[in-house]
């Protein structure tokens, strides 16, 4: 070991060791000994790099030079330094090695998976397996950063749509809104539309508890089902059936019982079935199951009367062969007798 003022030099057989501070490092590339002179060029000596990623390497023992065990390009590689970070969307994540980054990160525009029901794949380039919007299965459209059903009710508040409070129709229970049942006639220039519940709010309750009494209401066309109900009201709470459709309460609105032409809209098979696939839709009763879910049918009230002693019906039978008819005796409280309010919009 030889000690001058101006030079450092550690000398073993095969290997060079560096004195840096009070420790020496250990360099397994050189097989040769080399005395530096602080004046001489720490580059041309090999310390390359101005700096090795996260202090790794040895440092030159004078400038600021380092060796970091190879090329620039490797050595980052090795530490994780690999990712351009060039693709559409991304920026490189904290500092560079050799102008790689260890971890990128995608624009939040990049924000969508496209997996799922209705998703048929990424529209146009991902970032990290995202992308900016997604394309749709057929009968599904985006809308709103996601695939949805396209829904015709949306447009359109026809029979068997799914009515809300803020006076919205869809084809499917929306548990972020207030149902209010389902459509069973469609709006017109000249009519109202008309809503029914998606299930009967009572079953067993007699249209009049007394008997023999005519009350000489008999309007059968829509638009009367309510004026019906209020004369029903108005004559006291014999009248069981208008009076628990009346006192209904829900979205503010009034509820009534239905008159017979509304009624008769649901003998038509088509209506019957879009209807009931509404209910279903929301998880109600079907028209049918109303009274006892042992029996495949069930007869709903109207507000039409039909003479001192019966009234009128809309017997659903979930099999088919719906129709309208008298009922039994006012009085009777049989549990397949039901109570489906209406309400106009």
């Amino acid at each position: 070991f030889n000690h001058k003022k101006d030079k450092v030099c550690v000398m073993t057989n095969t290997k060079l060791f560096l004195l840096l501070g009070t420790s020496l490092s250990f360099l397994p590339q050189l097989t040769y000994a080399q005395c530096v002179s602080p004046i001489q060029d720490c580059y041309a000596l090999g310390y390359t790099q101005t700096s090795c990623p996260n202090g790794k390497g040895v440092k030159c023992p004078f400038g600021n030079g380092w060796y970091c065990g190879g090329t620039a390009a490797q050595d980052c590689i090795k530490l994780g330094y690999d990712k351009d970070c060039t693709g559409a969307g991304e920026s490189g994540n904290g500092e560079t090695c050799n102008g790689k980054y260890q971890s990128c990160t995608c624009d939040s525009t990049y924000q969508y998976t496209c997996s799922g029901t209705g998703y048929s794949g990424g529209s146009g380039t991902s970032c990290g397996g995202k992308y900016t919007s997604c394309t749709c299965t057929s009968g599904y459209e985006w809308k709103d950063g996601t695939c949805q059903i396209i829904d015709n009710c949306l447009s359109n508040c026809s029979i068997g749509c799914l009515y809300y409070s803020d006076n919205s129709c869809a084809s499917y229970l929306i548990n972020s809104k207030i149902l209010l049942g389902v459509v069973i006639y469609e709006k017109s220039l000249s009519e109202d539309g008309w809503i029914m519940t998606i299930s009967p709010i009572a079953k067993g309750i007699a249209w009049d508890t007394g008997q023999s009494y005519k009350t000489g209401i008999t309007g059968t066309s829509p638009d009367v089902s309510c004026s019906n109900t209020a004369a029903l009201v108005a004559k006291g709470s014999r009248f069981e059936a208008a009076n628990k459709a009346y006192n209904y309460n829900a979205g503010g609105r009034t509820w009534c019982l239905p008159s017979y032409d509304l009624l008769k809209n649901l003998t038509n098979s088509t209506n019957f079935t879009n209807v009931n696939n509404g209910i279903k839709s929301a998880g109600g009763i079907l028209l049918g199951y109303g009274g006892q879910p042992s029996y495949s049918y069930e007869n709903v009230w109207s507000s039409s009367e039909a003479s001192d002693t019966i009234t009128t019906v809309f017997y659903a039978d979930i099999n088919g062969g719906n129709s309208m008819g008298p009922s039994p005796y006012k009085y009777n409280n049989w549990d397949l007798l039901t109570i489906r309010p209406v309400t106009a919009f």
